[in-house]
């Protein structure tokens, strides 16, 4: 039979900007369409830094879309509070409409306000944090202060909890939810959009970066990444005519890194280019030679699993989701989060070994084929909520 789900998340296609939740929750919404079910995503206007998304309601490839203007779009983007108007009209209506709601992410108030609209309609609750249920990084005495206020009201209110990592499970009951309302259901990718690939070289020639040894960061710049790290470590590498390419949106640590690759003497031997997306960001993971993934607490992380789809594998840490998923894959190497010496030793030794780095990518693609195709995830998704309907409604869950 098919559901009628709400999706909650603040940012949602196409605001890359804001990493990998609002690629995960359109890649979801749109494998759960394809299997017949009627979604609507609850979101606001934000694109990025500087701009907003103009079109406030629309349907996209089947999924309907609400968006709602954020009061102030640089507090969004700056200190990631985001203020909605009209957000609690809007989510008594929306929430009455569905069967189930799937709250994405923690830090943020269209949580609030759809677990008071699900609490007087008797709607269940279905959370994934995605790494967020926990305060890290920035502003943790903030988000405590947050949590007392307001966090504990939605973790209070959610039925059921989707984990996407086995570290995301120890984190959870770290936080003291019983583990019987817990599924592990892992990050979809979706495979058709590395089928073709942008012709290999195109990326280099575009940067002036030649036939030298390529290693790539992908992602946000913030302190919990570790970009700093593996600054210190390329300068460090054997291979001196490497060069590292650092894309990502900066949210607040790039002039700290550009002044640390300056004491370093780098020159050269780094790029910054700020967000990359699209085909230049597809070109950008074929052409390098190697990924590095040197962040801390990763739940998931889904670059280096793009990386391997398109024939790059990864250096990543080893206390993170992400580094779980890829030593079982044995699709990269795994190192200790701030050793940049280690992180130097890897690099090199899968720079001077062609052969090894193509292994893993045979090996990591047939991993990614078999657990992270979208259809598979909106199944196992879809398992969650028909579970949860059922405890509601008092059926025996099977």
């Amino acid at each position: 039979m098919p559901l009628r789900i709400l999706m909650v998340v603040p940012y949602f296609w196409p605001a890359w900007a804001y990493g990998g939740i609002p690629r995960l929750v359109y890649g979801l919404a749109r494998s759960l369409v394809d299997r017949g079910h009627a979604v609507t995503v609850l979101t606001t206007d934000t694109l990025d830094r500087g701009a907003r998304i103009g079109v406030r309601e629309q349907d996209l490839f089947g999924v309907r879309v609400v968006r709602l203007p954020n009061l102030s779009n640089r507090l969004a983007y700056d200190h990631q509070l985001f203020l909605p108007l009209g957000l609690s009209q809007a989510a008594r209506a929306l929430v009455e409409e569905a069967d189930v709601v799937h709250l994405h992410g923690h830090w943020h108030l269209l949580n609030n306000a759809a677990v008071h609209a699900a609490a007087r309609t008797g709607r269940p609750v279905v959370m994934t944090p995605n790494g967020t249920l926990l305060p890290h990084e920035r502003k943790e005495g903030v988000k405590r202060l947050w949590h007392a206020l307001l966090g504990r009201r939605v973790i209070e209110a959610v039925d059921r909890w989707i984990a996407v990592s086995r570290a995301e499970v120890t984190q959870f009951r770290t936080a003291g939810l019983p583990a019987d309302v817990i599924d592990l259901v892992h990050n979809g990718l979706d495979l058709a959009e590395f089928e073709e690939l942008p012709a290999r070289g195109g990326f280099r020639t575009e940067h002036g970066l030649g036939d030298r040894p390529l290693v790539l960061y992908l992602g946000k710049l913030t302190p919990r990444k570790g970009v700093d790290h593996l600054l210190d470590a390329v300068s460090r590498l054997a291979a001196r005519d490497a060069v590292l390419v650092i894309a990502g949106n900066d949210m607040g640590v790039r002039a700290a890194l550009e002044r640390q690759a300056r004491d370093l003497e780098l020159g050269d031997r780094v790029r910054f280019l700020g967000l990359v997306t699209g085909p230049e960001r597809l070109g950008a993971l074929a052409d390098a030679d190697v990924l590095v993934y040197p962040s801390t607490r990763e739940i998931f992380g889904l670059v280096p699993f793009e990386g391997l789809l398109c024939g790059t594998p990864a250096v990543v840490t080893d206390d993170c989701g992400c580094g779980e998923l890829v030593a079982e894959a044995r699709a990269g190497e795994l190192v200790r989060y701030g050793d940049p010496q280690a992180l130097a030793r890897s690099l090199d030794g899968l720079l001077a070994d062609p052969r090894r780095r193509e292994a893993m990518v045979g090996r990591g693609r047939r991993f990614i084929e078999k657990h992270f195709a979208w259809d598979r995830i909106a199944l196992q998704t879809e398992a969650v909520y028909r579970r949860t309907l059922a405890a509601e409604r008092g059926a025996p869950q099977g």
